[in-house]
């Protein structure tokens, strides 16, 4: 095998294993930055009412600082959870690959 070869084969390696250690990481940062953003943006507060019997309340019950969450929030929270998940997955992913290339075997 040529010299040219193997050293764009292991060129190749190196590419793939930076992209795993970095990529990875990036992807859930962006998700959680893009999910905090989401959950950031200022609430409206609704107004709804109903119709019940109320024998106790003197007056009209209102409920202050009701706040409805869109699906913008809900969208918020699911890339933030994502994010979060995808980080924990990554991080013993790579613990684990460090160990075995350590030769650590605790079994």
């Amino acid at each position: 095998m040529a010299m040219d070869q193997r050293g764009n084969r292991n060129t190749g390696r190196a590419r793939k294993n930076l992209l795993g250690r970095v990529a990875v990481p990036l992807t859930a940062a962006a998700m959680l930055l893009a999910g905090l953003a989401l959950v950031a943006q200022p609430v409206t507060q609704e107004d709804f009412g109903w119709v019940a019997y109320a024998p106790v309340a003197t007056g009209p019950v209102v409920l202050q600082g009701l706040m409805v969450m869109g699906p913008w929030i809900w969208a918020g929270v699911a890339l933030i959870s994502f994010g979060l998940l995808l980080l924990a997955f990554w991080s013993g992913y790579r613990t684990g690959r460090q160990a075995r290339d350590r030769g650590d075997d605790s079994r």
